[in-house]
Formats: structure tokens, C-alpha cells, sequence
């Protein structure tokens, strides 16, 4: 019997924990293999690492306002296609798969068809902006990094630096900003996104992950930040995302503005996708015939 994925990642934690307190040179030596005596940190103004650098602040404001905006269309969309129902609530509406054209017009979309706009759902919305700003805004950015004071790798001596080296998860007189990772924290939270609408095998979730996985480069190769202080990040966003999920449960990616599938227990007080399709049927063919006998008038 496998263990809740809260309770695997907690351990998975501090198990992280007490491997970099116990060996605390691991950092050491990874960040060394980003240094060189007559280069330093080679990486550190690159093109890529720049960019890598710089991106991160579009990424978000791209990914929160484009959520705000599909949840907002969605909304309009779906309160639209009530009025012209006859006084549907907006979730029948939807989870009739009613959408209305260009012209105005309603139709019954085929799954297939249905706009990535209208997946975002008010829940899935607040959930994913909720954990963006409790797990990288205030613990990673405001709390560890703020208060926490450890040097980064460029600014230690054996890196040519003039300050001294602490371990990973003990608060230092340094005051340096290297744990943990906010860069990395947002490009964790990024790889949620995809994950709360798509799932996790989606092609976007994949895309999200070499994302991340190259910002965590970026940030090493700089000089920014040791390994512990990217997975410590990744992970804080991880238990974040899952403890989230626990007080906030979320539908399956791709049903919770457009009704379940047929046969979930969610349909079971108002019947299945297909029933509700089929009562929205006679609605629109009455809508249809409408402007027809306008015209005859």
C-alpha cells in the first residue's frame, strides 16, 4: 500500500534535510563544478542565464493574468448561453457543453472543441493564485530569503568571495539572500498551472518541467544558489500544491467548468453530460426556429 503523496513528499523533505545537514559539502562540491580559478562562474552574464533570469517575471504575469482572463471569459460565456436558456444556472449551462458562436448563436461543443478558456473554473483560479503567493511570495521570498542569511556560492571565499559558507536549513549572520530559490520557486509554480488544468501527462506539464529544470541550471551556473536551495524550493511549492489540494480539493483537469464525464458520482444529483446535453437540445433548436418566425411576421 502506497503512502499519500503529502505524507511521501513530507518525507522526502526532511529526509532532504538531514542529508545536507549530515553532508553539508555536497553543495560545495555541485557549485564547484560551475567555478573554474580563471573564470569564476562562467555562466553569470550569459546570454541564457540572463534570459533565464529575466523571464520569470513575464512568465508570471503572462500565466496570471491569462488565468484571470479565461476564467472571466468563461464566466461571460456561460452566463450568455443561461440568459439565452431561459434561465439555466451558469453551471447547467456548462456542463451542457454550451457555448455560444462568433455571431452570437449557442451550439453544443464536441469535447474536442471546447476553448481552453472556458477550463478554468473560479476554484482552480483561486487555488492556483492562493499558492503562488503563500509558498513563493511569502515563505520562499519574505520569510527564508529575507531572514534566513545565507551567502551565495559567488560570495563565499572559496569562490573568491569574502564570506563564509553555511549549510543548507541553518540561519546564518551572512546576509545573504541564497536560500532559498524565488526564481525557481515561481518556475515550480508555473509547472503547477499545467498540472491543476491539464494534468499531469499533459504536453504543456512537460514543457513547465524543462522550464524549471532550466532555471534551476541557470541559477546554479550563476553562482545564485546551491542545489539545496533549488530542490528545497521546489519541494516547499510540492507540499504546498499538496496540502492546498487537501483543505481545496480540485475536480479532474478539464471537467470542472465543463461538467464531469458521464458516470462520475459529481453527476449523480442532476444526471450525466449526456442527459443534460440532450435536455439542452429542444432549448436551442427553439432558439433557432426563433428568427424564423420573426421574419415571417
Amino acid at each position: 500500500m502506497s503512502a499519500p503523496p503529502l505524507l511521501a513528499v513530507s518525507i522526502l523533505f526532511f529526509a532532504l534535510a538531514d542529508l545536507w545537514l549530515a553532508f553539508p559539502q555536497i553543495d560545495l562540491v555541485v557549485a564547484g563544478l560551475f567555478w573554474t580559478p580563471e573564470g569564476g562562474f562562467a555562466a553569470r552574464g550569459a546570454f541564457w542565464e540572463q534570459f533565464m533570469y529575466g523571464s520569470i517575471d513575464e512568465a508570471l504575469v503572462i500565466a496570471s493574468l491569462g488565468l484571470t482572463g479565461a476564467w472571466a471569459i468563461g464566466r461571460r460565456h456561460a452566463s450568455a448561453a443561461s440568459s439565452a436558456l431561459g434561465g439555466i444556472d451558469a453551471p447547467e449551462a456548462k456542463a451542457m457543453r454550451v457555448v455560444l458562436t462568433r455571431r452570437g448563436d449557442l451550439r453544443l461543443a464536441k469535447p474536442s472543441k471546447v476553448s481552453a478558456a472556458r477550463l478554468v473554473s473560479g476554484r482552480q483560479l483561486g487555488f492556483l493564485l492562493l499558492l503562488l503567493a503563500l509558498v513563493p511570495g511569502l515563505i520562499v521570498n519574505q520569510v527564508f530569503k529575507e531572514h534566513w542569511g545565507r551567502a551565495r556560492p559567488i560570495q563565499l571565499e572559496p569562490f573568491g568571495g569574502h564570506r563564509t559558507f553555511t549549510p543548507a536549513f541553518v540561519v546564518s549572520d551572512q546576509n545573504g539572500g541564497s536560500f532559498s530559490s524565488g526564481h525557481v520557486a515561481a518556475a515550480a509554480w508555473l509547472v503547477a498551472v499545467p498540472v491543476v488544468l491539464f494534468g499531469v501527462s499533459s504536453i504543456w506539464t512537460g514543457v513547465a518541467l524543462l522550464y524549471l529544470l532550466a532555471m534551476v541550471l541557470a541559477r546554479m551556473a550563476a553562482g545564485a544558489h546551491f542545489l539545496s536551495d533549488t530542490l528545497t524550493s521546489i519541494l516547499l511549492v510540492w507540499l504546498g500544491f499538496l496540502i492546498l489540494q487537501r483543505l481545496f480539493p480540485l475536480e479532474p483537469p478539464g471537467t470542472s467548468v465543463l461538467g464531469s464525464d458521464p458516470g462520475s458520482s459529481s453527476d449523480s444529483d442532476s444526471g450525466s453530460v449526456s442527459d443534460r446535453n440532450a435536455r439542452a437540445e429542444p432549448l436551442l433548436q427553439r432558439q433557432a426556429k426563433a428568427p424564423a418566425k420573426q421574419a415571417r411576421r
